[in-house]
């Protein structure tokens, strides 16, 4: 009887066990919720200080409090308010400094936190910012990288910094004023935000200063870059190797900025509106600049309200496609569509495998990269026709405002101030995505899975 018992309890036991293991695998914490949990919770933190009494000129509701904290934490540079009549210079620091949180990425900052105070770093801890960094190394790697980043961040940041300061001095800024906005527009324009600071609250007066142009365009391709890139470059010197990556992100970042720069010239260059009437020195930087700007960037010295369609279409794609992985930007990230690109050409050669500069893709990345293209697509078709539903928006402004935030763009027809709550919400969610990316966010939603230890017969469907 007594065995009985004691069987008895084993097995209700292991029935309670057996019950409370979706509850675990449910709420474990992982590598993607840390970094989409970092994240959210900085936007929060950034509501709260920008709800303050000192961070405004006459006070801002929490909605738009809100927005504006997720537009930084996500380096987007959407913005419900006016910037510079809505915010004291307190704000603007504050907004500065979730900017530079948001780009680099919150765990980053408290890994070298770590290393500054002496603390030791965790694997788990390693894990996560390898996670956030988007890096495919060991986790170990990703603690010399951490030192590399900050340092090359600091340096570009800076040199950026000292050019746009001499560059808005010049134009009748005072040298106070002039070097914090140079501070200010150098992180801005590195961490690929956009936001703009300036008393006019846009770049439009400096259209034509090709060192302001020069400068930012030059922050907004080093930070859309990526940081593994960027590593890469700083260690060429020594090692004289480029990586696979490395060439992939220089090659297709060439040709996309191209392709911008030159639609911008051609569409744009006898439109009074925007390019027509300029001299011809203001028409090619203006070109060149809107040519880069729409890679996760956000600043524009055009009316974007008064461009062409097609100039707005091309426009559309490039903020789509994004900057390159691991970077500060956003979008489906342009090693993403050179993958693509190669799959359809390895089709159309009758290959199997996937294959450039003599190295062969894992099929897994092959996967990775339809289901980001697929959640992306999906998620710009529903925010655009949710867009269209709740605020009555005409096709292309609904479009462009998603495809803007989910690509952490910044840029805008017009419409951000006007929208309704919902979609304040909407597109503040749709940030948010953008930053973190679909397939991390999925992750982070989705429970732990238990290994797969058996397959199915396989069996083909018809294509094409």
């Amino acid at each position: 009887m007594a065995g009985e018992r004691y069987r008895s309890a084993r097995l209700g036991t292991a029935r309670t066990r057996r019950r409370l293991v979706p509850l675990r695998y449910s709420f474990s914490v992982t590598a993607p919720r840390t970094v989409v949990g970092s994240f959210a919770a900085l936007m929060a933190l950034g509501a709260l200080m920008l709800k303050l009494p000192v961070s405004t000129q006459d006070g801002i509701s929490w909605l738009d409090a809100a927005f504006v904290s997720v537009s930084a934490v996500s380096v987007t540079g959407l913005s419900t308010v006016d910037f510079p009549q809505t915010f004291t210079a307190f704000g603007e620091v504050v907004v500065m400094v979730l900017i530079q949180l948001g780009g680099l990425g919150i765990m980053t900052f408290t890994t070298l936190g770590a290393l500054i105070i002496g603390r030791r770093v965790g694997f788990g801890e390693l894990l996560t910012l390898r996670t956030e960094l988007g890096l495919v190394d060991s986790p170990r790697n990703a603690l010399s990288l951490i030192t590399q980043i900050a340092g090359i961040t600091l340096l570009v940041e800076l040199a950026g910094a000292v050019a746009l300061a001499i560059g808005f001095v010049r134009h009748g800024l005072g040298l106070g004023e002039g070097v914090f906005q140079g501070v200010f527009h150098a992180i801005s324009a590195y961490c690929n935000a956009g936001f703009a600071t300036l008393p006019n609250g846009d770049l439009l007066p400096y259209a034509g200063d090709a060192l302001v142009v020069g400068t930012l365009s030059a922050l907004i391709i080093l930070g859309g870059l990526g940081f593994p890139v960027l590593v890469n470059i700083y260690h060429y010197r020594s090692a004289r190797y480029l990586t696979l990556n490395s060439k992939l992100v220089f090659i297709a970042t060439a040709l996309l900025l191209l392709i911008g720069i030159l639609s911008v010239a051609a569409f744009e260059w006898s439109n009074p509106h925007t390019l027509g009437g300029e001299p011809v020195g203001t028409r090619a930087l203006q070109s060149l600049f809107q040519g880069v700007t729409p890679r996760t960037a956000g600043f524009s010295t055009v009316d974007y309200a008064q461009m062409r369609q097609p100039t707005l279409l091309v426009q559309i794609v490039l903020m789509f496609v994004g900057t390159a992985p691991s970077s500060t930007g956003g979008g489906v990230r342009v090693t993403t569509l050179v993958l693509l690109f190669l799959i359809v050409y390895s089709q159309a050669k009758g290959g199997e495998e996937v294959r450039v500069f003599r190295r062969t893709l894992p099929r897994r990345l092959i996967a990775k990269a339809l289901s980001v293209l697929t959640l992306a697509t999906l998620l710009v078709i529903v925010g655009t026709l949710t867009l269209m539903v709740s605020d009555e928006l005409s096709l292309l402004p609904a479009l462009f405002e998603v495809t803007s935030a989910f690509g952490t763009a910044g840029l805008s027809l017009g419409v951000t101030p006007e929208l309704s709550a919902f979609a304040k919400v909407l597109v503040a969610a749709v940030m948010l995505v953008g930053r973190v990316g679909p397939l991390l966010l999925l992750l982070a939603l989705s429970s732990r899975q238990r290994p797969i230890n058996y397959r199915y017969p396989e069996e083909g469907i018809a294509l094409g």
